[in-house]
């Protein structure tokens, strides 16, 4: 994998859609925080797991806990075949939602309390506080089963089980082998079958119809909302269709719209943070005004500075936070192997030697231990003179993180195209008014438009497609793998 998730030679396990739950030996995907209201993610990448690919017979497991109730039938059959052509012949999908058969008993049971059937009932429907958390369709064993043995997995066993105490809810287990190669003809009329199981009435026929389109077009990579999973694509009119500004991104204050990057970067921090254990030995690198120093409050946190930039800083002023070393950032005043873990945020680029920093922050950090970064890829002039490097890639990261015994665990963009020009935009219409002279009798017509029209509606269009190629940064956690000194 092209983030250093996974070495050749190793079994690949995917745990997709992983939550709060890090499972060891798995490559943890999910969402990044900023899609989470509740869930405190701990993901080795993000990412919108029906977009992933990976080459044909290349996993040896995939597995989804309370995720594939969140698809449609549509999506799911899709995801279905998109996973079996993934898993090696004799590889394992391991799949658990909650349990339609055991919930209803306990809707129907006379003993049950309203508590309880209402606990049932959200169990069935999802806890819909964010975008994603619908739950859209509804799982049993029997239909495990026979979805499954249709689709090419042989043996498929399937286990339902209860709690055993209040809310007593329903869950139910499938675990499949791959048994064969399928050719994508037979996985199609395999799934079209499925959907036409799926009709109450002949006179559904025009549904079904769409419902079959609609695979092909889901299979293709052809669909139009990120993240929900509940909007699927319109056939007729997917290349055509004019976008329309979606709730999420009409409804957002103004101030998420023109900070993102900012807040986007603190949610990976405070993700990450809340996966260091307590007491960890931690250093904030170019810390300035010590910005996290709360997250880790259940750390040995200790900041290093040069000290020297004397202008406007984060929080509008001019001081720096507490720090307990003062030195360039190639020469910093500790041993060997002293951190557990290191924490740089847009540093790299005011650093003349960004390669020997890096080698420095390799020295420093223990045999296992974790390394945070985020740097821009792009951005103005800012902190003059100390300003040296227009921004960092991935490649960058690929090529010189292993030179220091570094393996890259996460690369993953801040945004993609249309944040960052819609946070020009925003940039556009600060400048604006500042210079009222520019636009004479139109400005407040031109700061509403810039400010606040154009970039929500580009934010509509980042939701509905992504464009890495253009972002305003990375966050990148590496962990030291090798000790080179």
């Amino acid at each position: 994998m092209a983030a250093g998730l996974w070495r050749q030679g190793q079994p690949l396990r995917l745990h997709l859609g992983c939550g709060e739950q890090h499972f060891d030996g798995y490559v943890n995907i999910d969402y990044p925080p900023s899609e989470h209201t509740v869930m405190q993610v701990k993901a080795d990448a993000y990412a919108n797991i029906i977009e992933l690919d990976f080459v044909p017979e290349s996993v040896d497991e995939i597995r989804l806990h309370h995720v594939f109730e969140h698809f449609s039938r549509v999506t799911a059959l899709a995801m279905l075949i998109k996973w079996h052509k993934w898993l090696k012949v004799g590889g394992k999908l391991h799949l658990e939602t909650p349990d339609l058969m055991g919930s209803a008993k306990m809707l129907i049971s006379n003993n049950a309390s309203r508590k309880t059937k209402m606990s049932a009932v959200r169990h069935l429907a999802g806890d819909q506080a964010s975008s994603w958390a619908y739950h859209i369709d509804h799982w049993f064993s029997e239909r495990f089963e026979h979805t499954l043995n249709k689709l090419g997995f042989d043996p498929v066993k399937t286990r339902s089980r209860s709690w055993t105490k209040e809310p007593y809810l329903s869950n139910v287990e499938a675990i499949a082998i791959k048994a064969r190669n399928v050719p994508i003809e037979e996985q199609l009329c395999n799934a079209d079958e499925l959907l036409w199981e799926s009709t109450v009435a002949p006179a559904e026929k025009p549904t079904y119809e769409v419902w079959t389109k609609q695979l092909r077009v889901v299979l293709g990579g052809s669909l139009v909302s990120v993240p929900s999973n509940t909007q699927m694509p319109d056939i007729e009119k997917i290349s055509q269709a004019p976008v329309v500004l979606s709730k999420a991104a009409s409804q957002r204050p103004l101030s998420e719209l023109h900070n993102f990057n900012q807040n986007d970067r603190d949610a990976w921090v405070r993700a990450k943070a809340a996966t260091v254990e307590a007491g960890a030995r931690v250093l904030d690198v170019g810390a300035g005004t010590c910005l996290y120093r709360d997250l880790f409050a259940h750390c040995d946190y200790k900041t290093h500075d040069f000290k020297k930039y004397t202008g406007v800083k984060h929080g509008h002023t001019t001081e720096y936070g507490a720090i307990d070393y003062v030195s360039e950032i190639v020469n910093i005043p500790v041993e060997d192997n002293a951190f557990d873990v290191i924490l740089c945020t847009e540093v790299l680029e005011h650093v003349p030697e960004p390669i020997e920093a890096l080698r420095e922050m390799a020295r420093i950090l223990r045999l296992g231990g974790r390394l945070f970064i985020t740097a821009p890829l792009g951005s103005g002039l800012h902190q003059l003179p100390y300003h040296y490097y227009g921004g960092y890639t991935p490649e960058w990261y690929k090529y010189f993180l292993p030179k220091f015994g570094l393996n890259a665990v996460e690369i993953s963009p801040n945004g993609g195209f249309f944040k960052l020009l819609a946070q020009e935009c925003s940039r556009m219409a600060a400048i604006l008014r500042q210079n009222q002279n520019l636009h004479e009798d139109n400005s407040k017509f031109i700061r509403k438009l810039f400010g606040e029209w154009i970039p929500r509606y580009l934010f509509a269009l980042e939701e509905k497609h992504f464009i890495d190629q253009f972002t305003v940064g990375y966050h990148v956690e590496a962990v030291k793998v090798v000790d080179n000194g």
